[in-house]
């Protein structure tokens, strides 16, 4: 089993990943399995998203002011989603950048 999705995860995009736009969907290719995905309106959102350094809490909270969506269903489903992205090897976890100390 791989690593576990917390609100607190962050993703971003595999490195041996396309992803191409179109209208309100997108087609992800892994070079590596030369395996197409789809994303529907929402999963484009939750990608968009994910490569701005978005938390998987950050997103779930966008969506549901987006789509009018519970919380706790939002949650659910971007967890979901990002648990199955990272499954098939089309996302990595990745850490934030640092925040500035102060001297």
């Amino acid at each position: 089993m791989g690593a576990s999705v917390t609100e607190t995860t962050r993703l971003s995009g595999a490195a041996d990943v396309v992803f191409t736009a179109m209208e309100d969907e997108a087609v992800l290719l892994h070079l590596g399995t030369r395996k197409y995905y789809g994303l529907n309106e929402t999963g484009l959102r939750v990608w968009q998203m994910m490569q701005v350094g978005a938390s998987v809490g950050d997103i779930a909270a966008n969506l549901s002011a987006e789509y009018d969506v519970e919380g706790d269903d939002a949650r659910e489903a971007v967890i979901s989603l990002c648990e199955e992205l990272l499954a098939e090897g089309l996302v990595t976890p990745s850490t934030p950048e640092p925040e500035p100390t102060e001297d």
